[in-house]
């Protein structure tokens, strides 16, 4: 499991080009986090087109 998510990390950092192994870890953990969420309302029944306004409110 350890391997299959420094593989992701990598590619992560590569696709987004990204310097810091911090900052991707980081970003890829709160896209992951969003999705997750996402994913939770969906099937409970609610939009998540709705989590992005209430998770970043700019």
């Amino acid at each position: 499991m350890t391997l299959i998510t420094a593989i992701l990390l990598v590619v992560y950092k590569k696709l987004n080009e990204l310097k810091g192994y911090k900052i991707a870890k980081l970003k890829f953990a709160q896209e992951l986090e969003v999705l997750i969420i996402k994913d939770i309302v969906e099937k409970c029944g609610g939009d998540p087109n709705k989590v992005n306004t209430i998770l970043n409110p700019e």
